[in-house]
Parts: structure tokens; C-alpha cells; sequence
């Protein structure tokens, strides 16, 4: 095939030394047809697929779709076909070129792979995405699990509920991730507790939901022994199967119980032991999930000054990580915080700083909810896990 090379920031396709230059949705929709180049959509299932969020017309598809032809003139490599009486499919022309050689090298491909391992290490989601946007570019192919948890850290809870290209098992775990960030906690924790029962998760994905994801919404439900009970376990599991890499978040989960039960001196420890473990391991991600942590220890002892410096921190640090799940777990656990009185102060109402912060949580809630529109999937989430979770 010919190589294609898509770019999300600048909203461009690329082939060889030819660009086109699309709309947002334009570029969404190009986008979806290439990833699943040959298959054949209509227009009600591109309608639900690529504009989940809004309500047009079946005239919108048909009029997008005439404008990206007009702009693939210069790209023959790429045609949009009309297939009478179905719908739409994207057809890619045979490259005259040799094929690009790097595809086929296995030190590149091995090479590439430890780039993404270390990237996802690191908590830089960013450049995980990309270097998977110019894998064509490149000649590279990402490997079947990072094409998944790249849809995962940026928000792509639509793709989840619609995708036949990942195992069952393996598509539960992640939607039930997304639940647990979007909805009601109660219903969330009812949600785990009821696959972990049914024994339907990937063992691995299992043991993580196990001993790690369902910590915290222990402590939303206000479940502290619970919490601290499950956190127990997580310890020993982690010595005993030498998890190095689950150290660093059960640590994070711990000091979020200790926050929620309202016990400032172990959470201080706890942050003392992080601030050792950062030290020697400043991973994007986790250190995004620090400052936002210590945001919610400060709120608690009602230094709110402070605490809106660490949440400064903690958005851009997350942002930049671009982990959309963890931004959106964040800010709604923050808002939780928000809402129960701090010890040091007798009046919520009169802390212009404390008002001040909220919206500004509220305005990121808001933008994540414009750009992926979460609380308006969440009826079709909880239908598809409930079918799942029979």
C-alpha cells in the first residue's frame, strides 16, 4: 500500500511529497475509513461512529464525504467509494514504489517496540501518538497492544464500544475503566465487583483490577476498610510476582485512601515515600497523579493557595502526558474533595480560592466532555457492560 502518513495536529494526510489539508471532522472521518480501509459503512453508522456527540443529518455524511474527495485530487493513493445501497468504504491504490524496506527489518521493528515500552513507562503519551501517527511515514507498525491503549489514553471510548479488532475479555477491562472514570462510583464499583465474580477478565487484567483500579472507588464510596484491605493484598502480590512496575501506583492509590480517610500524618508519609520514588523515576503520568493527590491532602488542611498551585501543576504535567482517563479520574475526584468542607475553614462559601478552583475544574470537566462526550456515551457503556456482565 501506498505510505500514508496522517498528522492529528496540523489536521493533514500526507503522501510522498503531497499534503491535503482537511477540516476537524473531515479529518475524523478520513481517519476512521483508513484505519479500517475496506470495510463498507453507512452513513447511520458513520453518524454514530465518527459524530457520537451531536445530532446531524444523513445529508452531513454524503457532504463531508464530497469535500474529502475534492481534496484527495492530488492524492490518488486514497478513494472514498460510494457502494450502492451500503455506504462508504475507503479503497488504497497499489504504491509504484518498492515497498519501504524498514517494514520488513527486525532490529527496527525490535527497536521500536522499546521505544513504545519506554514511553509508556515514562507516562509520554504524547510521543507514543506520535510516532504512531508517522508509523507509515516511518515505515514502522505499532504493535496490537499499544494500537489499543493509545485508543485508551486518548479517550477513545466510541472506538470501544463499537470495535470487533480486540478480544472480549480484553475490551471489558478497558470500557470498565472508562465507566469507573465517567460515572457514578457506586454503580462502577457494582460494575467490578460483578466481572471479577463472572471471572471474564484476561488474567492479567484481572489482577490489576484486583488489587489496583477498584481501590479507589473503594474510597469514593467511602469503603476506607475496604480500601485498605484490597491495598494489603496489593502489596503482597507485588512482592510476591516482583511487579516492579505496579510499586509506583499502588503507592499513588495508597496515598488517595489515606487522603479519603481523612489521616493527614500517613498521607504525609506517603507523600514523602513518593516524592523518593519520583525522584529516582520522574514518569510523566504518575507525576501528574502526584500533584493532583497533593492538591487534595492541601484542600484538607485548607491551604487552598497551594493546593491550586499543585493542580496548575498536575493538569499540565497530565496534559502533556496525555492520558485523557487519568486527566478525567483526576479532576472528578478533585470535585469530590471540593465538595466536603476543609477542617480549617468554618465557611466553604467565603474561600474566593477554593470557589476559584472549583471552576476551574468544572471548565476542565467541561472541555473533556465537549471533546469526547463521555456523559453522553455513558447510557450506551452501561448497556453494553450489562450485557456482558449477565
Amino acid at each position: 500500500m501506498a505510505p500514508i502518513w496522517f498528522d492529528p495536529a496540523a489536521l493533514t494526510v500526507s503522501c510522498g511529497p503531497e499534503t491535503a489539508t482537511l477540516l476537524a471532522q473531515e479529518y475524523a472521518l478520513l481517519k476512521f475509513l483508513y484505519d479500517r480501509r475496506g470495510q463498507v459503512f453507512s452513513r447511520e453508522q458513520l453518524l454514530d461512529r465518527v459524530w457520537p456527540d451531536r445530532y446531524p443529518d444523513e445529508r452531513t455524511v454524503d457532504d463531508h464525504i464530497y469535500r474529502i474527495r475534492r481534496k484527495l485530487v492530488r492524492l490518488p493513493q486514497l478513494e472514498v467509494v460510494t457502494v450502492r445501497g451500503s455506504g462508504y468504504c475507503l479503497r488504497m491504490a497499489e504504491a509504484a514504489a518498492a515497498p519501504n524496506p524498514s517494514f520488513m527489518d527486525e532490529e527496527i521493528r525490535s527497536s521500536v517496540q522499546g521505544l513504545f515500552r519506554k514511553y509508556h513507562l515514562f507516562g509520554q503519551g504524547r510521543s507514543m501518538l506520535t510516532l504512531a501517527a508517522q508509523q507509515d511515514a516511518l515505515g514502522i507498525e505499532v504493535d496490537a497492544f499499544y494500537e489499543v491503549y493509545l485508543h485508551f489514553i486518548r479517550g477513545d471510548l466510541t472506538w470501544f464500544l463499537h470495535t470487533d479488532e480486540v478480544p472480549r475479555a480484553h475490551r471489558l477491562y478497558w470500557v470498565l475503566l472508562f465507566y469507573a472514570y465517567a460515572a457514578d462510583a457506586r454503580e462502577s464499583l457494582a460494575m467490578f465487583e460483578r466481572a471479577l465474580e463472572l471471572d471474564v477478565l484476561d488474567p492479567e487484567q484481572k489482577r490489576e483490577l484486583y488489587i489496583l483500579n477498584i481501590v479507589d472507588l473503594y474510597a469514593d464510596t467511602g469503603q476506607i476498610a475496604r480500601a485498605e484491605a484490597r491495598l494489603a493484598v496489593a502489596h503482597d502480590v507485588v512482592d510476591r510476582d516482583c511487579l516492579t512496575g505496579f510499586a509506583m501506583p499502588v503507592a499513588l492509590a495508597e496515598l488517595y485512601v489515606r487522603i479519603a480517610k481523612g489521616d493527614r500524618a500517613a498521607a504525609a508519609s506517603s507523600m514523602r515515600q513518593l516524592e523518593r520514588m519520583l525522584a529516582e523515576a520522574p514518569y510523566l503520568r504518575e507525576i501528574g497523579r502526584f500533584h493532583m493527590l497533593r492538591a487534595m491532602l492541601l484542600l484538607h488542611s485548607g491551604e487552598t493557595k497551594e493546593a491550586a498551585q499543585a493542580v496548575d501543576t498536575g493538569l499540565h504535567v497530565l496534559r502533556q502526558s496525555q492520558n485523557v482517563p487519568l486527566l478525567l479520574m483526576s479532576v472528578r475526584q478533585l470535585l469530590l474533595c471540593l465538595e466536603r468542607p476543609p477542617a480549617a475553614t468554618a465557611d466553604v462559601k467565603r474561600d474566593a480560592r477554593r470557589i476559584a478552583l472549583m471552576r476551574k475544574l468544572e471548565a476542565e470537566r467541561a472541555d473533556l466532555e465537549r471533546e469526547h462526550g463521555f456523559s453522553r456515551l455513558l447510557g450506551k457503556t452501561r448497556e453494553m457492560l450489562e450485557q456482558e456482565l449477565k
